[in-house]
């Protein structure tokens, strides 16, 4: 990440550079720690010039290398301290105090596995000439290998580590697997077949990306039929190619969802007690053009109304029953352990998702967990609203084996407490109730307006 910024890679160039951006060249010699950290903060970057600007932005990278390695071993450290044979729940910690996913958090846990066994990885992150990304890498590529193998790679790998890309470097490190280890490969390529999935993350403007891991030659396949079916009538169709392939990629998927089976004519598993559907919840005045109140569709989140009344004319829409004060779903309690299909339904409509700081599992994919466990000789109503919540079968496990505890408090706040003691809290997901639009009334004439129950 250091090294000199010549124009044509001459030694008479870098003096002369360096001589005419004393500052740059100053900056881009530093390594990182406490005294760059305090020079860079001093200075002010609309006092200097371009060169300085490049070799500041570089410098601040590297301190945030060196932060991530400092980072890691903390968190070498806390795991270390949990039992043994289990991952003791740090990765859930750090989600929790951190507000990340859990898969970021795990992220931040693999890698300080990674450089545990990779010490010359952890030292160049720590000096600023890897990126966390780069180092990420060679600790995700090579956690499989044995750990001496894996240190005899990570040094061989890390000359050419720092002056290349991530991509870069993850093609070389697996074409130096497969050259070095063939019949490793094989059972690697195996064993990650097993974690194909498909993800999906929200984007702004309505928008979301759909992302899949799979084996190499399925995805190659999918996306030659893909631009196959988008290459049909392309010379009569506006629409970009890549735009054709995604719409052909909705039609071939959808249908199924919209018939309720599989392509075998099986019908589609449900979940919560419903068939696989769009959860779209939105206010009777927002679909009726009365309110721009956005929408909430269910795995996504907030939509604009405008799409809610697009969707509305070709869908079932079912009255709910909210709290005039919060807008919360309401259901009636049951002395019964298992919840009534109103309840579930009333539960995941009002979390959305799994109650755990950071999870962002839909409410409908979840469990539907007493807050605090069912007592059989309880007389009073312990499956109600106040007493349930999602919760992912991840996090129910953690709340059942790994001594975390939740409460839910009456402003509908999710409290946690950690088995280090702290708390953390997951705030109530749904909107406060809609409003009507003022309307025209005589001088001296108040109307106090009531939400419907909708």
């Amino acid at each position: 990440m250091g090294g000199s910024r010549v124009p044509t890679g001459t030694w008479g160039d870098e003096w002369e550079w360096s001589v005419r951006h004393r500052l740059a060249a100053e900056l881009d010699a530093a390594a990182p720690g406490v005294p760059l950290v305090q020079q860079l903060l001093d200075l002010e970057p609309a006092d200097v010039d371009d060169a300085a600007l490049v070799e500041m932005a570089a410098a601040w990278e590297r301190v945030v290398s060196w932060a991530a390695a400092a980072q890691s071993r903390v968190v070498q450290e806390l795991a270390r301290r949990r039992p043994a044979g289990s991952d003791g729940g740090v990765g859930d910690e750090l989600a929790a105090r951190l507000l990340l996913t859990r898969a970021a958090a795990e992220g931040k846990v693999a890698l300080a596995a990674g450089l545990d066994v990779l010490p010359e990885v952890a030292d160049a992150l720590a000096r600023g000439e890897l990126d966390v990304r780069r180092a990420a890498v060679l600790a995700d590529d090579l956690a499989h290998l044995p750990a001496p193998a894996a240190r005899e790679v990570a040094v061989a790998t890390l000359p050419a580590a720092r002056e290349c890309t991530a991509p870069q470097l993850r093609q070389r490190l697996r074409r130096m697997e497969i050259v070095r280890d063939p019949e490793g490969a094989v059972r690697r390529t195996e064993r990650a077949r097993e974690r194909r999935r498909v993800e999906l993350s929200p984007a702004p403007d309505s928008m979301a990306w759909l992302s899949a891991y799979l084996p190499a030659d399925d995805a190659v396949a999918i996306h030659t039929a893909l631009t196959a079916m988008a290459d049909q009538h392309a010379d009569e169709d506006a629409r970009s190619r890549d735009a054709r392939r995604a719409d052909a990629l909705v039609d071939v998927v959808t249908r199924w969802l919209d018939a309720g089976t599989a392509p075998d004519g099986t019908p589609l598993v449900s979940r919560q007690g419903r068939r696989p559907h769009l959860v779209l919840t939105a206010t009777a005045l927002a679909v009726a053009g009365l309110s721009d109140t956005p929408a909430h569709l269910e795995g996504y989140g907030p939509v604009p109304a405008q799409l809610a009344r697009r969707i509305a004319a070709g869908a079932t829409w079912e009255p709910l029953l909210v709290d005039a004060r919060t807008g919360a779903p309401l259901a009636r309690s049951t002395r019964r352990y298992a919840p009534t299909q109103a309840l579930r339904d009333a539960v995941a409509l009002r979390d959305r998702t799994c109650t755990f700081p950071g999870c962002r599992i839909p409410a409908r994919r979840c469990d539907v967990d007493h807050v605090e466990a069912f007592d059989p000789i309880a007389e009073r109503d312990q499956t109600c609203p106040d007493n349930l919540h999602a919760l992912c079968r991840h996090h129910h496990r953690l709340k059942t084996h790994q001594d975390w505890s939740p409460l839910r408090t009456p402003a509908g706040h999710t409290v946690w407490r950690s088995p280090a003691g702290r708390t953390y809290r997951r705030p109530p997901e749904h909107p406060p109730p809609d409003r009507p639009p003022p309307l025209p009334l005589p001088d001296g004439v108040h109307v106090d307006f009531v939400p419907p129950p909708f």
